[in-house]
């Protein structure tokens, strides 16, 4: 589920996930984004890297909140030659920075931990809820990103042997430049850089394996894209923005969520002689008001309809949009979620879903 802030994403993963599981399927439910919604709407408390049961009526639903510092430490811990080398890596000071502070890090691990729970086999179904478009944009880069880096020649040049004075790398460059970056960033902070990435030589190849493993995993045709967006401009700007992004990298799209729709107005009403209690003057005032609400529905449905024609216009053949209604309370709790799914069967959504997939 990808889209916009805003727009329900994480409501409708969770309602989808919960309405599959009831159908008896096991499925997870994964949340990348750092907010903490659907721990929120399954009504589960807090969420963290491990599955957590949800209690359904039948079949089985467990949730998560990626967390990637955890991730990134089991994924060191997979992938380390011996235990020395884990050891050294997770120690380092450096590899603390770079494995909760770097920026891309908690994109490429929500990929890691999504290939994990593919390739565990442990579900039929995974409902990924991703963060706003932005965040959600940098994911959907991070396979790519990931393998570059992890490309040999590159790990070839950063991971040349450290010397008692530091890193080789910056010994090639000149005297000054390694003075200059010494007195800023401190000789123990270049030792640890240099520790860092003579012990990272021994993990590029597992990580770049399952970089390209991911990249596949996004292309599958086991996978569907759905975009969550609204009627209104700005939202629908943003799916057809991310959309064409989609398109560009060759990334299986299903169809549109478009959320909060108003109900289609109801035809002309046969009104009836007014009640004897009536005057004509106050039932034609009744008349005139129930007549502009109409009037007003009508145009909401008309402005909905032009939405979803825009929506199509810009995906490819055979896509799809499902109008889900907007809800009259809020929902936050399983039965609400409950009444949200068979509001997403209703649509047709589910069975499209089910036959694409």
């Amino acid at each position: 589920m990808c889209g916009s802030g805003g727009v329900g994403k994480t409501t409708l993963s969770a309602a989808l996930a919960l309405r599959l599981a009831e159908e008896g399927r096991r499925v997870l439910v994964l949340t990348i984004d750092p907010a903490r919604r659907l721990a929120d709407a399954l009504g589960t408390g807090d969420l963290d890297n491990e599955p957590r049961r949800v209690p359904t009526e039948r079949g089985e639903l467990r949730a998560l909140m990626l967390d990637s510092k955890a991730t990134f430490d089991d994924l060191v811990r997979r992938h380390s030659p011996s235990p020395e080398v884990c050891e050294r890596i997770l120690t380092n000071h450096y590899y603390r920075f770079v494995s909760e502070r770097l920026p891309g890090v908690h994109e490429y691990m929500a990929m890691e931990r999504l290939l994990s729970l593919a390739l565990n086999d442990e579900a039929d179904v995974i409902v990924l809820d991703t963060p706003p478009t932005r965040h959600a944009l940098d994911f959907l880069a991070a396979p790519d990103r990931m393998a570059g880096l992890m490309d040999e020649s590159v790990m070839r040049w950063l991971v040349l042997p450290a010397t008692a004075s530091g890193w080789r790398m910056l010994e090639m460059g000149s005297d000054v430049l390694a003075g200059v970056l010494k007195r800023l960033l401190g000789p123990t902070t270049i030792a640890d850089i240099a520790e860092f990435f003579s012990g990272f030589q021994t993990l590029w190849g597992g990580f770049r394996e399952r970089s390209i493993a991911v990249r596949a995993l996004l292309r599958s045709p086991t996978t569907q894209f759905v975009l969550v967006t609204a009627p209104a401009p700005g939202a629908r700007a943003e799916a057809i923005a991310f959309l064409e992004v989609l398109q560009r990298d060759g990334m299986p799209f299903s169809g549109f969520f478009i959320n909060r729709c108003a109900p289609p107005a109801p035809p002309d009403l046969a009104w009836p002689k007014p009640p004897e209690h009536r005057s004509t003057g106050e039932w034609e005032r009744v008349r005139s008001e129930v007549a502009a609400t109409l009037d007003r529905r009508r145009a909401l449905t008309a402005a909905q309809d032009r939405a979803v024609e825009d929506l199509l216009a810009h995906a490819p053949s055979g896509s799809q949009a499902w109008r889900i209604p907007d809800q009259p309370t809020d929902v936050h709790d399983l039965p609400s979620l409950r009444r949200l799914g068979v509001a997403l069967d209703t649509s047709g959504a589910i069975a499209a879903l089910r036959r694409n997939g």
